[in-house]
């Protein structure tokens, strides 16, 4: 059994300093209202929620029930949902099933099914601490170990975990070709994306294009223009057709240096299924029957042989999705709590999990509540400034392994994550523990504050329909001079 190991994660959890209650100097609510009055919101919609983490005693109000658009902060919701309800010691399981071990040869004669159980983290980026640059290549590795050198069967695909509603019905279609809003599948790799590799030092008609990740049934249609201006690179990609094509456009320099961008693949597990027969075919170890998928595959095998078993922690899923507010990892979590609360793989069974979390465990009212996705990335999720608050002095008051996970994967002011370049002067730099939050027209910041006097304030700052004549920057100006007053005043 190969365990993945946790990313290095920020050993002292600043958060937890014991409270030394000091009388604040005015309120909370003069110094909020006046940040509030600023003509750079314009009429924007504004939530806002300051609670006492420890006791939950309330300590500013405004609109804390009306529903508002998250946008990433809802990732605040499935992480703490994620690690009370499955658990801070759960793994993702990938398995190689057949039905016999190899014989004296390494050959296996019948099929070999790759189960899927929802893991997000078989991806470069996310096993970089452990040295592995090709998950597929690794569990590839792992199978020829065993002593295989031949399957004269398929290598049958388990999906079955998860439905196949791979990307949410409300994601604008505009947003699909993008790496942020990958399919979100049982079986999972490279965050279900192709990286492509661009060269203008080339020369030809076109920049020189190929396909870096190693996997057969993908080709490119190179439609990118040279541009006149030095240092050009606006590029962008179409999703593969039916046929595995991918379209790329846009313009480009002779000056650019090789560069890479990502697109997502319309099927997730059959993208595995690829990657990983072209790992065997390289390490020598035919594959007779091709690639084939079945729901449930690994339920029809009788006395099946584990021959291959990878896990990946919780913990490592839930710091990617906060800390760097990953879209295709906090989805994958969402679906995950569905498929082991409810047998129900799909989003609406993550959100089932999440309301039930909100419901039960945190015991706020879910009034306001609408779910489409883990990530925040649908316009239509909804959610109160009040659940957001709930939720943070719930989990500030959890079972330490369970507070001290959750504590760990937000991004930490002046430090690391969405908030490395904000508030960094101190008293504020390590002061502020929060998730950030931006879609168009949307800013959020929610989480914790470490007051001087050693207070700790957890809040929700949800700004909706923000003017097109005022930027993200002016919102998080609002957000940070909300979060440094709270710094101070107490």
């Amino acid at each position: 059994m190969l365990h993945s190991t946790l990313i290095p994660l920020l050993a002292t959890l600043v958060l937890l300093a014991p409270a030394i209650h000091a009388a604040p100097s005015g309120t909370v609510a003069d110094a909020v209202e006046q940040i509030l009055q600023r003509k750079s919101l314009g009429g924007a919609a504004v939530s806002v929620a300051i609670s006492d983490a420890d006791s939950g005693e309330r300590l500013y109000s405004r609109d804390i029930d009306s529903p508002r658009v998250p946008a990433s902060n809802l990732k605040l919701l499935t992480t703490a949902a994620a690690i009370t309800q499955l658990g801070p010691d759960y793994h993702f399981v990938t398995r190689l099933l057949s039905t016999s071990r190899p014989d004296r040869d390494g050959v296996l004669p019948g099929d070999l099914v790759l189960v899927g159980g929802g893991d997000p983290c078989l991806r470069e980026d996310a096993l970089a601490e452990q040295g592995v640059r090709d998950p597929s290549m690794l569990i590839a590795e792992l199978l020829r170990s065993r002593g295989v050198t031949r399957i004269d069967g398929a290598l049958v695909l388990d999906d079955g975990f998860l439905d196949r509603e791979w990307v949410s019905p409300q994601w604008d279609p505009g947003d699909l070709h993008s790496e942020f809003a990958a399919p979100v599948s049982a079986l999972s790799l490279h965050g279900n994306t192709l990286e492509i590799s661009l060269d203008g030092r080339a020369g030809g008609s076109a920049p020189l294009a190929r396909v870096r990740t190693e996997a057969e049934g993908y080709t490119l249609r190179n439609e990118i223009k040279w541009s006149g201006k030095k240092r050009t690179f606006v590029v962008g990609a179409l999703r593969p057709d039916d046929g595995g094509v991918v379209r790329l456009t846009g313009r480009m320099s002779r000056d650019v240096e090789e560069s890479s961008i990502r697109v997502p693949v319309l099927d997730g597990a059959l993208l595995f299924g690829r990657c990983l027969r072209t790992q065997l075919t390289a390490l020598g170890i035919p594959l007779r029957g091709g690639v084939q998928r079945e729901a449930g595959a690994a339920r029809s095998l009788a006395d099946a042989a584990e021959l291959v078993r990878f896990e990946s922690p919780l913990a490592l899923a839930a710091v990617l999705a906060n800390k760097e507010s990953d879209n295709s990892i906090s989805d994958h979590l969402f679906k995950v709590m569905g498929a082991e609360l409810f047998q129900d793989g799909s989003f609406e069974g993550g959100a089932r999990a999440v309301e039930r979390f909100l419901r039960d465990v945190v015991q706020t009212r879910t009034d306001g509540l609408a779910l489409y996705d883990g990530s925040g990335l649908a316009r239509a999720n909804t959610v109160t400034a009040r659940q957001m608050v709930d939720t943070l002095v719930a989990m500030n008051t959890a079972p330490p392994p369970v507070r001290d996970l959750f504590l760990r994967t937000l991004p930490v002011s002046g430090l690391d994550g969405s908030l490395k370049d904000r508030l960094v002067q101190p008293p504020y730099l390590g002061a502020v523990r929060a998730k950030t939050g931006y879609i168009h027209g949307v800013s959020s910041l929610s989480g914790y504050v470490r007051a001087e006097s050693g207070r700790i304030l957890a809040f929700s700052i949800l700004i909706n329909d923000v003017p097109p004549e005022s930027s993200n920057q002016l919102m998080k100006d609002i957000q940070d001079d909300i979060c440094r007053d709270l710094v101070e005043r107490w």
